[in-house]
């Protein structure tokens, strides 16, 4: 499974599965208990590849904080989300270093533990690789030079008066009395 297609929705617990996406909607599948639904696009939506987390240099992204879990935990679930809150820190600080405990709060970091849970009891953890597609590679390869080239000018062809169109004028007629 790829990091890009798990979703945190907002007002909702847990992970979802893209399944399908629409221009208006998403179906999703909850990773907690497998129901699928319907998500509008006016739910604020956020891919897990697009999260971060302040530390005191600079965001670390969600991908690296959930593999350095993985490891540290050899591929085993972490301590409960329900754990006193002290020993949910001291978990993440261990995962984490120097984290910015001003930003990011301790519900943030049960939240933390609770989708990496799910994500190995899901199976979804160690994620799959992004691959850039072939057709951007080519594309970044070769972009055609946008620059103009010394001594060529664009012609301009100027239309004559006489070539304008004639505009057509209403009359209005006067009711008689």
């Amino acid at each position: 499974m790829k990091i890009s297609d798990v979703l945190a929705i907002s007002g909702k617990p847990g992970l979802f599965k893209i399944l399908a996406s629409s221009s208006k909607n998403l179906v999703v599948e909850s990773m907690i208990d497998g129901k699928r639904s319907s998500i509008p696009g006016s739910l604020r939506v956020s891919s897990l590849s697009d999260i971060t987390m302040y530390t005191l240099e600079e965001d670390v992204p969600l991908r690296d904080i959930l593999k350095t879990m993985f490891d540290k935990n050899k591929g085993k679930s972490a301590l409960s989300h329900n754990s006193a809150p002290q020993e949910v820190k001291d978990f993440i600080d261990s995962v984490v270093n120097d984290l910015d405990h001003g930003r990011v709060y301790a519900s943030d970091l049960r939240k933390l533990v609770q989708w990496y849970n799910l994500l190995i009891s899901q199976k979804a953890l160690p994620f799959e690789e992004e691959e850039e597609k072939e057709d951007d590679k080519k594309q970044t390869a070769k972009k055609p030079d946008s620059k103009k080239k010394p001594g060529v000018k664009k012609q301009v062809i100027k239309k004559s008066p006489s070539a304008k169109k004639a505009v057509a004028t209403k009359t209005t007629k006067t009711a008689k009395k």
